[in-house]
C-alpha cells in the first residue's frame, strides 16, 4: 500500500485536446496525481510525451486506467473502473499505486478487501463526462465515504474550489476530468 496525499487528482479527457498540457499548467496548484484515461491505447501513445514532460517537470504520478493494462507496467499505478474492479481477486502481482472508482457499498467493501491505496466516489454532482448517470449528492457521499478504510476522492462535477466543501463532507481530497479545466 503506497500513501497518498495530494487534494487534487486530475483525471484527462478520453481525448486529450492539444492545449492539454497548457491548460493543466495554467491551473496554479501541485499537479502530483495524474490518472491517463485516454479512449484508447492510439490516443495514449500520441499523448505520451506530454504526459512524461508533466511528470518530469511536476513529479507527478501518472496513473493508469484499467482499460490500458496492457501496457501499465510504465507507469506509477493503476486505476481500476468499478467493472474491472469487482473482477479482481489477487494484487500481488502490482507493485504501484492501485486505486478504483467506486459508485455503492459493494464496490467500497470490495476495494477495502483489496487494500487499494485510494478510491473515487461518484458522480457527486453532475458531470459533462457522464451526462446521464444521476449524481449521488454530498450527504450519501458522506454515507458511502464513512464506510471507506482508504483515501477516498469525490468526483463528478468537481471543481477546484470545491475542496472545502468536499472535506466537510469527510472527503480526503476531489478529483476531476473537465471541470477543473473551467476554473
Amino acid at each position: 500500500m503506497q500513501t497518498i496525499d495530494p487534494d487534487y487528482f486530475f483525471i484527462t479527457p478520453e481525448v486529450i485536446p492539444e492545449n492539454y498540457l497548457e491548460l493543466l499548467e495554467s491551473i496554479e496548484i501541485k499537479k502530483e496525481l495524474l490518472l491517463l484515461r485516454c479512449l484508447d491505447n492510439s490516443e495514449l501513445n500520441k499523448n505520451l510525451k506530454k504526459f512524461l514532460l508533466l511528470k518530469k517537470k511536476y513529479q507527478t504520478k501518472l496513473i493508469l486506467s484499467s482499460r490500458h493494462l496492457d501496457i501499465s507496467e510504465r507507469f506509477d499505478g493503476i486505476h481500476f473502473n468499478s467493472a474491472d474492479l469487482m473482477n479482481l481477486s489477487n494484487l500481488e502481482s502490482y507493485q504501484n499505486c492501485l486505486g478504483a472508482s467506486c459508485h455503492n457499498e459493494e464496490e467500497i467493501n470490495k476495494a477495502n478487501q483489496l487494500k487499494l491505496d485510494y478510491i473515487f466516489i461518484s458522480p457527486v454532482k453532475k458531470t459533462k463526462s457522464h451526462e446521464d448517470a444521476s449524481s449521488i449528492g454530498w450527504q450519501k457521499f458522506k454515507e458511502l465515504r464513512s464506510l471507506s478504510e482508504i483515501k477516498t476522492y469525490a468526483l463528478g462535477g468537481m471543481r477546484i474550489s470545491d475542496l472545502n466543501e468536499a472535506k466537510k463532507y469527510s472527503a480526503d481530497g476531489i478529483a476531476g476530468i473537465s471541470s477543473f479545466m473551467g476554473q
